[in-house]
């Protein structure tokens, strides 16, 4: 009789089967877990990122807001919630929301909440930024120039004043015996060499600006990095009425903003306050002439189209001797701008588009105010004398952050 012996074999075969079924099954499970555990952490940690990117959408509409209506806060829906506060003004996006308002009180300070939804639960992820500005003045240099600086010549070719301060001044017009140390030039990307100047003052280079001269020609700090923005001039929109003449003269009794389309004297009375627009490509005016003191100065604004201005000898008095009173903004099309002679130019040149040069002799051959240009040359004597009230009462570059906290 023959006995049949069971094959354990296949019985060992079917338990390690099992096993490695059941090994495999709890690794794909634990990796499925892992997967899924990971998955909700990147979810997660992009919510936690897009409500920062939301928290800053909001900073950019309200320094936008700041800078396009500084004078009113409250319109386009800011409104006044609470006194020295605006908005708050909420957005919804695609992928969350955002809620930001603007306090006053006792600096400009923005606060943004960023949110968005958190995955799975639904609920909402929130971050707030806050955000302390400064209003930055568009002339804080005695003379600025987006590419080079050329100088030849010696002395100080630059210090400052102040106006408004009588300790810095002589019934408000500059004096070579009450002068400061805010007498800063800068260069947002060419070459600087001053020669055998003195910059009494600082020094701004940008990141593609660079000096050449001597450290020791320079009585503050060069920093190097310089960034500003210098938009072009623009020219208001307002009904622009012929300029009253009579000979060679534009002489102007009344407050207005004008049509000029030659190079004739301009004469300003005092208390008038005159914006003229200037079509001639070649401005050259005989004399510029505002009369009236320190309290009745007449102001003249100028805009020219294109082209070039030149001002020459005795051509550019200025009764108060205080540069507020006299403004010159050149347009993209203005080219080329050149003071010469012996006389002293008091006010303020705006041109970025435009060569700057200057050449004259005597002490009294100066620019008194500040000037942005796209290149300066200097020779001669002619020295600039910056007045640090421009900061205060001319144009501004705007709000930009000062510091930013997330609270």
């Amino acid at each position: 009789m023959k006995i049949r012996y069971q094959n354990r074999e296949h019985g060992a075969v079917l338990v390690y089967a099992l096993l490695l079924a059941v090994i495999i099954g709890v690794t794909l499970a634990s990796y499925l877990v892992l997967a899924g555990v990971q998955h909700r952490s990147v979810a997660r940690s992009q919510s936690w990122n897009g409500a920062l990117d939301l928290a800053e959408a909001g900073i950019e509409e309200a320094l936008q807001h700041m800078n396009t209506t500084p004078d009113d806060l409250s319109v386009n829906g800011w409104g006044a919630s609470a006194a020295g506060t605006h908005g708050p003004v909420s957005r919804t996006m695609a992928n969350g929301r955002y809620s930001v308002l603007i306090s006053t009180n006792p600096i400009m300070t923005i606060y943004a909440t960023g949110q968005v939804a958190a995955p799975i639960s639904g609920t909402f992820i929130s971050r707030v930024v806050k955000v302390t500005t400064l209003r930055l003045p568009l002339f804080n240099v005695a003379l600025a120039a987006v590419e080079d600086i050329d100088m030849n010549g010696k002395g100080a070719a630059t210090d400052s004043w102040n106006s408004h301060d009588p300790n810095l001044s002589t019934n408000g017009q500059y004096d070579p015996s009450k002068t400061s140390t805010n007498g800063h030039a800068a260069s947002e990307g060419g070459i600087v060499d001053i020669g055998n100047h003195t910059i009494v003052g600082n020094l701004y280079l940008g990141p593609d600006a660079s000096y050449e001269g001597n450290t020791g020609m320079i009585t503050g700090t060069i920093y190097y990095d310089y960034n500003i923005q210098l938009p072009d001039a623009e020219l208001p929109s307002t009904t622009w009425l012929p300029a009253p003449v009579a000979g060679n003269v534009h002489t102007f009794t009344v407050s207005g903003d004008y049509v000029v389309s030659d190079s004739k004297a301009i004469v300003v009375e005092p208390g008038v306050i005159v914006r003229i627009k200037v079509t001639t490509s070649n401005f050259s005016p005989s004399s510029v002439q505002i009369h009236g003191g320190t309290t009745n100065s007449g102001t003249l604004t100028v805009y020219q189209i294109s082209g070039s201005m030149a001002v020459a000898g005795n051509s550019s008095p200025n009764g108060s001797g205080r540069p507020e009173n006299l403004w010159y903004y050149g347009l993209p099309g203005v080219t080329s701008i050149s003071l010469s002679g012996t006389s002293t130019f008091i006010g303020v040149i705006y041109a970025p588009s435009a060569t700057l040069a200057l050449g004259g002799g005597g002490a009294s051959y100066n620019l008194i105010g500040s000037s942005i240009t796209r290149t300066v040359t200097l020779n001669g004597h002619y020295l600039f004398h910056y007045d640090e009230s421009l900061a205060n009462l001319g144009p501004a570059r705007g709000h930009v952050p000062t510091s930013w906290q997330e609270l």
